[in-house]
Order: structure tokens, then C-alpha cells, then sequence
């Protein structure tokens, strides 16, 4: 086992993550941290958290993978669904109309997210049918 200790996880090209997972795995698995934890350093401070929730995402997915390829596998689809969410808002920023309302796709998703309240009873005690709200109330 050779020594990588001194050298930064930026320091490194492929040829070089490729040796290391092969002869040192332990040592390949904290570069990789390394690495990751330093591009994340890197972001604008009120993007870390999110970053580091996506990397933890990421994890968790390779945890559940079962194999190199299935986790190659499940990256892939989860950056193509990043695209493809980014690309349709995109559209819909295109789409915004002159008078500045928004496309039918936006409007959709504001009109998906209203929901009618429930108000919670106490348990053993029944509210009486004209004390409960109705909507528009």
C-alpha cells in the first residue's frame, strides 16, 4: 500500500482514483469524501446544506444499489431527472406571458397544492356539525 496521505483529493486524475480504488479501497473511499466535502467548501455558503443533502442522497442510493453498475446506474437517472426538471422550468419561464401571468403548467402546480383543512378533534369529544369551518369561511 502506498502512501496518498500527502496528496489533495484535487490533485488527483482519473488514472490516478482508478489505482487507488484498486489497490487501496479504504484510502480511495476517504479521497472520494475528501474531494466531495472540498467541492461542496466551495459553494456559495447558502448552498452547502443543499449540497450536502443531494450528496447524502447519493449515498444512500449507492448504499441500496447492490452493485457498482446499479449505482452508476441510479446516478445517471437521478442527474437525468435533474435535467429534465430544470429544462421544464426553464420552458415555463419562457412561457411567462406578457402581461406577466404564468403558463398553464404553473398554474397547474399553484392550483395542485390547495387543499381543504381538517381541523383535528380532541380524542372522546365530538365538535358539533356547526362549529366545524366550511371552506370560504
Amino acid at each position: 500500500m502506498s502512501d496518498h496521505s500527502n496528496r489533495k483529493p484535487e490533485d488527483y486524475v482519473f488514472e490516478d482514483w482508478r489505482h487507488l480504488h484498486e489497490t487501496d479501497p479504504d484510502a480511495f473511499e476517504l479521497r472520494r469524501k475528501e474531494a466531495l466535502e472540498s467541492v461542496i467548501q466551495s459553494a456559495p455558503p447558502d448552498m452547502q446544506a443543499r449540497l450536502r443533502g443531494l450528496q447524502f442522497r447519493v449515498d444512500m442510493e449507492r448504499a441500496r444499489a447492490g452493485s457498482n453498475l446499479a449505482a452508476c446506474l441510479k446516478a445517471q437517472s437521478m442527474m437525468w431527472d435533474s435535467l429534465v426538471r430544470l429544462r421544464d422550468a426553464l420552458s415555463e419561464l419562457s412561457s411567462v406571458q406578457q402581461d406577466g401571468t404564468l403558463g398553464a403548467v404553473a398554474r397547474g402546480r399553484a392550483e395542485a397544492r390547495k387543499a381543504t383543512v381538517i381541523p383535528f378533534r380532541s380524542a372522546g369529544r365530538a365538535v358539533p356539525a356547526e362549529q366545524v369551518p366550511r371552506d370560504g369561511e
